[in-house]
């Protein structure tokens, strides 16, 4: 969502509130329902032998918004068998269901046409009742955080791609470990930014390998004669017309709402707390909160 600014200005407060509005009609947004049967037939014929489907995928993701609401599995189970009694539903799942179905969800992010130039950065989320197994697991210093890593599109203003740390890491190395194997994916990847904190020669190197345009801040005593010649080129740019040149070259202001207007907008509407007790619960709710935002912006968008 976008943010109002701190005065009124130009802004078209009807088209925000509007959006604010739409928000509770995606919560109930059941047009899945008409295409119920038509989905778990093409669900069960790529199905491994077993037990068959019951409620298709997009039950489960409309629970899984719910659930990145703040709603409880018993809760979402009585919301659940409630639209079921009133006819909006040919079937109720239980809790146990629910919840299994959650966590077995492969949360794709959608991903823009045309070129992508990324931005990157990480937050971290408070983990409440798994906090204590996290401590005894990989000792105090894990002070009961998770780490989030995503790649923000400045122009839609969405997550493209999302990691989850359990233990706080490097971001450059989520970076690149995304870079590596999420390729394919970003092959309209035209260009890649981020803060100081990924300044390392060798990502400079896999960008300039893969002829990606780089808007990464590099350390304000940083030489020119690195074992980078893309880094070389852009710290050349900004020490010889400024920070203020170099930053509107590259468009390193486009990081802001690629990433920390991103964080912003998903603590404010989930959160930013993690209830789940195992390490699998912690990354799906953590990762939950994210896909839950990118779908709902886009909806009351559209």
């Amino acid at each position: 969502m976008k943010r109002p600014p701190s005065r009124p200005g130009n802004f078209n407060w009807r088209e925000y509130n509007d959006s604010l509005v739409k928000r509770g009609e995606f919560l109930l947004d059941l047009e899945f329902v008409e295409n119920w049967d038509k989905e778990l037939l093409e669900m069960n014929k790529k199905k491994r032998p077993g037990a068959r489907f019951e409620y298709p995928n997009s039950l489960i993701k409309l629970q899984a918004i719910w659930k990145a609401c703040g709603l409880p599995l018993r809760t979402i189970e009585g919301t659940t068998n409630q639209l079921r009694k009133l006819g909006e539903l040919p079937a109720k799942n239980d809790h146990s269901t629910i919840g299994r179905r959650i966590n077995a969800l492969d949360f794709q992010f959608d991903i823009p046409e045309g070129e992508l130039f990324l931005f990157a950065d990480g937050t971290g989320f408070q983990v409440i009742e798994g906090g204590e197994y996290l401590r005894e697991k990989y000792g105090k210093e894990n002070r009961r955080w998770t780490q989030v890593v995503i790649l923000g599109d400045p122009v839609t203003k969405e997550p493209i791609m999302v990691r989850v740390n359990i233990v706080q890491g490097s971001e450059v190395k989520t970076v690149k470990e995304i870079l590596t194997e999420e390729g394919l994916k970003l092959k309209e990847m035209a260009g890649f930014g981020g803060d100081g904190g990924f300044d390392e020669i060798e990502l400079w190197n896999t960008l300039d390998f893969r002829g990606i345009k780089s808007a990464i801040k590099p350390d304000k005593n940083a030489t020119e004669h690195s074992k980078s010649a893309l880094r070389n080129c852009k710290v050349s740019i900004r020490n010889r017309a400024g920070h203020g040149v170099w930053a509107y070259s590259v468009g390193y202001g486009r990081r802001w709402p690629a990433t920390e207007g991103i964080f912003s907008a998903v603590k404010r509407m989930f959160g930013e707390q993690l209830h789940a007790r195992s390490e699998a619960g912690i990354v799906t709710e953590a990762l939950l909160k994210f896909w839950a935002y990118q779908k709902m912006k886009r909806f009351c968008e559209n």
